[in-house]
């Protein structure tokens, strides 16, 4: 039997409403990081052929985009952090510890998603006016220390971790019908393109960052943290956790 308090919890509105704000945030974010990807000049997106020296000059000369990307994900983090524990209510009831330990790892992936890029937005902005003009050593150092984010190696926390959390807020969801059959199926499948990001940042692989980045940022993961913004939305609604909102029909 559940307590009445933890109950209360469960279906409290007013976290639902800030975590379905916060979801609908996640989601605008990571689609605002996928179309500044594809602004970018494309010395910019990844390439394993482009020289450090020339990608630096390139983004001195054109930095929108560049800055754009990183600004996103600042806010992608920050939503995130708003979004877990509301999400993870959802699917509270079925595996306490499950959702404990998990969510405590998206936590992580969030917090160090926004603090890193935060880092790379200061490093950015207060290198690009001096690069082109310095001389060489000032460019070699810079070419060294640039990129040296908090997620090393790169892409554990902030795909990775993020990622198992996805996975088991969908396993959770499917195994006790407390989320859309569909849902959760698109769960799975975002947590996969969340691994990707991982093993593609670690070995390297471009196509893996091309599949994380524009199949997950831009397509699957935009529409997961949508789409329980909607559910969300409806349990903070006023008779909303009688109506068990979210429930597969």
């Amino acid at each position: 039997m559940i307590e009445p308090a933890r109950l209360h919890m469960q279906h409290d509105p007013t976290i639902a409403k800030a975590g379905s704000i916060a979801s609908f945030g996640v989601a605008l974010s990571y689609l605002a990081s996928s179309v500044c990807a594809v602004l970018m000049p494309p010395e910019l997106q990844g390439r394993p052929d482009v020289a450090p020296h020339q990608f630096w000059m390139v983004l001195c000369q054109d930095p929108l985009a560049h800055l754009g990307f990183h600004w996103s994900w600042v806010a992608a983090g920050f939503f995130g952090l708003g979004a877990v524990p509301a999400i993870s209510l959802v699917v509270w009831s079925r595996n306490r510890g499950a959702v404990l330990w998990s969510a405590a790892a998206a936590f992580c992936g969030f917090a160090v998603l926004a603090r890193s890029h935060l880092m790379e937005v200061a490093f950015d902005r207060r290198i690009i006016p001096q690069y082109p003009h310095a001389d060489r050593a000032f460019q070699q150092a810079v070419q060294v220390v640039a990129g040296l984010a908090l997620d090393v190696p790169d892409g554990v926390f902030t795909y990775g971790a993020i990622g198992v959390w996805v996975v088991t807020v969908s396993w959770l969801g499917h195994q006790a019908r407390l989320l859309p059959s569909p849902l959760c199926v698109l769960g799975y499948a975002t947590g996969l393109t969340y691994f990707a990001g991982v093993l593609g940042y670690t070995f390297l692989v471009h196509w893996l960052l091309v599949l994380s980045i524009g199949v997950g940022g831009f397509l699957l993961a935009p529409i997961w943290y949508a789409w329980l913004g909607f559910i969300l939305r409806e349990r903070a609604a006023p008779h909303g956790a009688s109506a068990h909102a979210g429930q597969p029909s």
